[in-house]
């Protein structure tokens, strides 16, 4: 357990640690209040919305470190999400959309439509289910720019996250995997939602991403090493 995390909490600056800048904006006379941001606050007991939160700022953390996303995986799933509707239109409105085919005409298109249907719902469900099961992220490999370039070179970060219900103990793990798919290195923590939200549901984003960006530097060490 982190021996600095009440410090930390109480605002107090710790030793060898140095927080994330705060962006200043410039001060105008005429500027709006600020708007508290909902997103940021989540009720204690609500699993999936805190989990929402936690996974938002993971993504933030590896956008600030230079890495992209691979949507790839999001793509293809458009794709047979895509191509499922577009059987069911051409079920319902072949051939023309004013006068389709009558029953038991159709019949053969129906069963054709259906099962293929059928087919690529259950091929997404496939990909959930045992591909991406609790991954929130795929990356491509960091922008020349990025601190984790030369270690990172040409390697892409597996993201996954888990938080049971009631839990307190989120899952953190990243993956490095290279070029040919196969993982060359792993960092997994659990990290403790006590730490970065308070008893109302107050969320210090700021604290949780030193700890991402933290685990994403020894995974960058380990695979440079």
């Amino acid at each position: 357990e982190d021996p600095y995390k009440n410090a930390r909490m109480a605002g107090k600056v710790v030793p060898g640690k140095q927080p994330r800048a705060e962006v200043k904006k410039p001060a105008t006379t005429d500027a709006a209040p600020p708007v508290e941001d909902p997103y940021k606050n989540a009720n204690p007991g609500d699993t999936a919305t805190t989990k929402g939160i936690l996974d938002d700022a993971v993504v933030q953390s590896f956008e600030d470190a230079g890495f992209g996303e691979d949507h790839n995986l999001s793509n293809l799933k458009l794709a047979l999400g895509t191509t499922a509707c577009a059987l069911a239109l051409v079920a319902q409105f072949w051939p023309n959309p004013l006068k389709p085919m009558a029953f038991p005409e159709s019949r053969p298109l129906l069963l054709v439509c259906c099962v293929l249907y059928f087919l690529l719902s259950f091929l997404l469900q496939l990909i959930t289910t045992f591909y991406e099961k609790d991954t929130i992220l795929y990356t491509v490999p960091p922008a020349p720019g990025s601190a984790f370039f030369a270690a990172l070179q040409g390697h892409r970060v597996k993201v996954s996250t888990r938080l049971q219900r009631f839990s307190i103990d989120y899952t953190l793990k990243l993956e490095v995997v290279d070029a040919a798919g196969k993982v060359v290195a792993t960092q997994e923590r659990v990290l403790k939602l006590t730490d970065y939200f308070e008893e109302k549901g107050a969320f210090h984003e700021d604290f949780f991403m030193d700890d991402v960006d933290e685990l994403l530097a020894l995974l960058g060490t380990k695979k440079a090493n």
